[in-house]
């Protein structure tokens, strides 16, 4: 059940009376309500997959207390050590163990054997990666003393399954999310009217941008020998666009769907695209799970290599470098690996990560460059370059991300690269083009000028008459509708 679809709106309008008219004033109600909601929700993708979040949720929510009630360290450490094996084992299970057996098996084929070994034929629990996280950071958080266990299961459980995040984040952590569940919500007509706009925006991100930009990112991907590179880079650039109003789509629906609720989720997107560096680009792009990665991977992996240096200096590297250098390396190989159970992503993540490591050792030498040049920083001219040459990067990254493989990635690069780059792109097969590519631009000339504000809609027009100002919320609702895309499954579902 998508969130662009009928049977969503109708459920949601279900659970929205029954939040805000039926059990209003009833906050255990209505955390009730929307518990069962979630659940619900969730399992029409599939019981057993409900069933694995009952389970999951219950063990973090006990082991949480387990570890608030226990005095000494040891017996604290036990229970989070439970809790890690617990969580990080069952996401191996589930999306990497064939993974990691296959590579095996491939490694001892090289030296001559034939090994034979066990593969699990288990399908994927959608939205597995986040709310597992989700867990993760809840059982962290008890243990590291940045949070209190909460004795109300329900509660908890609620903030491990809130059926607008579940699916594909933003991963807002149960720290951010309990005490809004704990308290006495009230209806917002501000805070509701924000967040129709936002559905809005979302829903045009996703519904005409984004699955429109998918039937052309198909065709061309799936035909990569048959055209010249010159529609190859334009298939690279329609990728990069659809992969951002996909999922940035997703985060301003759920993000809508929140505020009607009453609850406030945090900001996922801030126009990446428009970032002049690599580390802004990750400052601005899935914020959710990139600080997760930060808190709960980066900063112990940096803190850990810290306390092994004992000198200023390690194999010609500043000390501060080689732990830089280990954390960011480590932290984006799983970043990649999040992504899926492929060698395409976790290239896709080296890529990222050495970048970033080049923008890390090479900050003060630009610096001391620019000043001797007489050249500042913010001139724009520089900025601009900078920027292309970000969107460069991050779009080489995307074919990998986008590829089945890490020869069919490879060959598409080679071929933009080729002579064919130059040739006339051959757009005739690919049917209304040119009209999605004008709502391409009035969707980025949109967040351009609301790069400001939590999403591209939000102050558009706020000066305007109402008239005039609704006028635009229904134009854009009937050009959604006359001239989306087919339908597509949000691409983040699969992580």
């Amino acid at each position: 059940m998508l969130f662009t679809s009928i049977p969503f709106a109708l459920f949601f309008l279900i659970v929205f009376i029954l939040h805000w008219i039926v059990f209003n004033g009833k906050p255990s109600w209505q955390n009730a309500v929307l518990l069962i909601s979630s659940y619900i929700f969730y399992g029409l993708f599939g019981w057993k997959f409900a069933l694995l979040l009952f389970l999951i949720s219950s063990v973090n929510y006990s082991l949480a207390l387990l570890i608030q009630r226990s005095e000494i360290k040891t017996t604290r450490k036990l229970f989070l050590l439970t809790g890690l094996i617990l969580n990080v084992g069952t996401l191996v299970i589930f999306k990497y163990y064939n993974f990691f057996i296959e590579t095996f098996s491939d490694v001892i084929s090289w030296v001559g054997l034939q090994p034979n070994l066990l593969t699990l034929n288990l399908v994927l629990p959608v939205g597995i990666s986040f709310y597992l996280f989700l867990s993760l950071s809840y059982i962290l958080d008890v243990y590291q003393k940045k949070l209190v266990a909460v004795s109300k299961a329900a509660d908890v459980m609620l903030a491990l399954s809130f059926f607008p995040i579940i699916l594909a984040g933003p991963i807002h952590r149960p720290a951010g999310l309990l005490p809004q569940i704990q308290k006495n919500r009230s209806f917002s007509f501000l805070l509701a009217t924000d967040g129709l706009k936002q559905i809005l925006w979302g829903l045009f991100m996703k519904a005409l941008i984004a699955d429109s930009c998918a039937g052309y990112v198909n065709t061309i991907f799936a035909n990569t020998s048959t055209y010249p590179g010159s529609t190859l880079a334009i298939g690279i650039m329609l990728f990069t666009v659809q992969i951002y109003a996909d999922f940035a789509g997703y985060s301003n629906l759920a993000i809508g769907i929140s505020k009607l609720l009453g609850f406030s989720i945090m900001q996922n997107f801030a126009y990446p695209y428009y970032a002049r560096d690599i580390r802004e680009f990750w400052k601005r792009w899935n914020i959710s799970l990139t600080t997760w990665f930060r808190d709960y991977v980066f900063l112990p992996i940096a803190y850990s290599t810290s306390r092994k240096l004992k000198s200023d200096n390690f194999l010609w590297m500043k000390s501060e470098t080689v732990i830089y250098l280990v954390g960011i390396t480590i932290t984006w190989m799983l970043t990649g690996l999040w992504h899926g159970a492929n060698f395409t992503f976790i290239i896709w993540g080296v890529i990222h990560g050495f970048f970033l490591f080049l923008y890390h050792i090479g900050m003060k030498p630009r610096k001391k460059l620019m000043s001797k040049l007489g050249i500042s920083l913010n001139n724009k001219i520089f900025v601009f370059f900078e920027t292309c040459f970000t969107l460069i990067i991050v779009m080489v990254s995307w074919v990998f991300f986008r590829a089945d493989s890490t020869s069919a990635a490879f060959d598409y690069l080679s071929k933009i690269a080729s002579r064919s780059f130059f040739a006339v792109p051959r757009l005739t097969q690919l049917t209304g083009f040119y009209t999605t590519m004008a709502f391409v631009l009035f969707f980025f000339i949109v967040e351009w000028f609301g790069k400001k504000d939590e999403y591209g809609l939000a102050r558009l027009g706020s000066r305007w008459p109402k008239v005039l100002r609704l006028t635009m919320y229904y134009a854009i609702i009937v050009v959604v509708f006359w001239f989306s895309g087919e339908q597509q499954q949000f691409i983040y579902f699969q992580f």
